[in-house]
């Protein structure tokens, strides 16, 4: 039995070698990168890492953005980017503008210059969350999906809202383009996956229904779509055919995103029990998996030329995956995390941590959360009487 893992495991690395190349595998700048990106005070919802490697964005329950830059082993926080009023969901590069583009909770799409680390602008919308954004291929549209059943679109140099595309009978959870950018797709809680025509703002056609709600597509190619389901289903369908052609995998738990590698040649997708799986994005083979964190992972994003994937979720920093060799504990957060305690007798605490810490310390330094520190405003003794009086005021 040992020979046999032994093995298959020795068939993943080549696989990975082929693809990555062997001095990636074995050793060079795999190595080296940071383990950790540490800066955010809440749970992070969203990672995205530049064309060349060497940056990346953050987006966090905390309201906040960061621009980092990572070189070899060392980290640097170029900016902290705040202007949204609520948790920003998503955000990613435009390269060829040096800028930006996020979404949030609070409805809106922010606009950002990345060299000064400033708000260009802030477009408006209904008061729904806005989920995920995505980019056109000559960087001019950003397509967004919206928590109103309505995917939208953007026109990046005039700043303004396009197109509101109506169609969907649930939340609309993701967007992608096509390659030319003529066409939009989305994917929503009511299951489908849906074609529109930018230039005639129409449906065009539904090119799938899966029984249960869609959280993520990805583009793989001009003719086919990578979708991970609440079901735990990670299919690729053809969008020609308007149909399911190839089954990935089956998951236990939902499949929160997907993504494409830079190449082309890659793709993974990440659950909520903290796996991710890597697969061959042409026949759907698994080529690497496995439990990278204490779920679920939200996003992950991979770092060009290398066998690196930086992976996010309930904790306040991003961790380093090495793809192979398959180095799974390398940097797990330590568990339970802070809001998650249960070995207290103090009540007080215990409420205090499983809801208000997430957005609040009781410290003098606000630890960058969402909310503002609530020192010597309460928790002397863990007194239940007056933690319920802040949470009538809060509303937490």
């Amino acid at each position: 039995m040992i020979t046999i893992l032994k093995s298959l495991s020795a068939i993943a690395s080549l696989a990975l070698v082929f693809v990555f190349g062997s001095n990636l595998v074995s050793g060079g700048q795999a190595q080296d990168l940071p383990e950790k990106l540490k800066g955010h005070g809440g749970p992070i919802k969203a990672i995205s890492i530049s064309p060349d490697g060497e940056h990346v964005l953050t987006a966090s329950f905390d309201y906040s953005i960061i621009y980092w830059r990572i070189t070899e082993d060392k980290v640097e926080l170029i900016h902290r980017l705040e202007g949204h009023d609520a948790a920003v969901n998503n955000v990613i590069f435009v390269p060829e503008r040096g800028e930006a583009i996020s979404v949030s909770d609070d409805g809106t799409l922010g606009i950002w210059d990345l060299k000064r680390g400033q708000l260009i602008r802030r477009l408006d919308a209904p008061v729904d969350k806005v989920l995920d954004v995505a980019l056109s291929s000559d960087g001019k549209l950003a397509g967004v999906a919206r928590w109103d059943k309505t995917a939208r679109i953007y026109d990046l140099e005039m700043q303004t809202e396009i197109a509101v595309l109506e169609g969907h009978r649930g939340n609309v959870n993701s967007v992608a383009f096509s390659a030319d950018g003529k066409m939009l797709y989305s994917a929503a809680y009511d299951g489908q996956i849906i074609e529109w025509n930018i230039a005639t703002k129409q449906m065009v056609r539904p090119i799938y229904r899966h029984g249960w709600g869609i959280n993520s597509i990805v583009r793989l190619d001009e003719d086919r779509i990578l979708f991970g389901s609440l079901d735990g289903t990670v299919a690729i369908v053809s969008i020609e055919k308007a149909q399911k052609i190839v089954d990935v995998v089956k998951r236990e738990r939902p499949v929160q995103t997907v993504k494409l590698f830079s190449d082309g040649a890659l793709a993974a997708y990440g659950d909520g029990s903290g796996w991710i799986g890597v697969f061959a994005a042409k026949s759907g083979k698994k080529i690497e998996g496995g439990e990278v964190t204490y779920g679920p992972v939200w996003d992950f994003d991979f770092v060009s030329g290398t066998n690196q994937i930086y992976h996010v979720g309930l904790d306040d920093f991003a961790s380093r995956w090495q793809i192979s060799p398959n180095k799974l504990q390398q940097n797990r957060a330590e568990f339970p995390r802070r809001f998650q305690i249960k070995d207290t007798n103090d009540l007080g605490e215990l409420e205090f941590r499983r809801k208000c810490s997430v957005c609040h310390t009781l410290t003098p330094d606000g630890g960058n959360r969402a909310g503002p520190t609530l020192y010597d405003l309460f928790g002397r003794g863990g007194n239940v009487a007056r933690l319920q009086i802040f949470k009538s005021v809060v509303g937490h």
